[in-house]
């Protein structure tokens, strides 16, 4: 774990999250279409979240009134779909992943992000026989984000990373995610297996 977040930090993604985290704490409420979209702009740009109409995005975020609900210290997992379902010109449009990262950098102490990198490592864990959670039959990541967070949150007391924030987890667990797939797919390290991986 302190390898992958020593590694994340002497990159340029520290850099570019603490600017993009400086964004959102300048702009900390989501009433006004223009700081909302400028938030949405910068993460999308950042992030690559493939948001289309920002402007519509942002109208679409400042009237579903989710500042108190982002105060909670709990996870609202219906937020997540609230802002994620948008309809444009009659067509519903579903940004999954980007709801995650909007309420991640607004709460990222609470939000876990949903990232096509990290399903795929917490997926191979899961192939390799570790049990970090366990699934009922229809319960998906994709679909349901509580039971994202479920996964996420197990994933940290599985491994007893209870020391490292939401926000570390996320970082580590997207800089395996990279790596792996920069090796096409091979195992993932099990935190804590090896020295090599502490």
């Amino acid at each position: 774990m302190r390898k992958y977040l020593a590694r994340w930090r002497e990159g340029d993604n520290e850099k570019i999250d603490a600017a993009l985290k400086m964004t959102f704490e300048a702009m900390p409420r989501n009433e006004d279409v223009g700081e909302v979209g400028v938030k949405i702009a910068a993460l999308n740009g950042l992030y690559s979240t493939n948001i289309f109409g920002v402007v519509q995005v942002a109208r679409h975020i400042i009237t579903l009134d989710i500042d108190a609900t982002l105060a909670a210290n709990t996870v609202v997992p219906d937020l997540i779909e609230k802002i994620a379902n948008v309809d444009f010109g009659g067509k519903r449009r579903r940004n999954y992943s980007f709801a995650t990262k909007y309420c991640n950098f607004h709460r990222p102490d609470v939000y876990p992000i949903y990232d096509s990198l990290v399903v795929g490592v917490l997926s191979a864990l899961l192939r390799q026989g570790e049990r970090f959670d366990t699934f009922a039959p229809g319960e998906h990541w994709g679909t349901d984000y509580a039971i994202w967070h479920r996964s996420i949150s197990g994933f940290r007391t599985h491994y007893g990373l209870e020391e490292y924030s939401m926000r570390d987890l996320d970082k580590y667990l997207w800089m395996v995610g990279k790596e792996r797939k920069a090796m096409s797919a091979g195992p993932v390290p099990v935190p804590g297996a090896s020295p090599r991986f502490v």
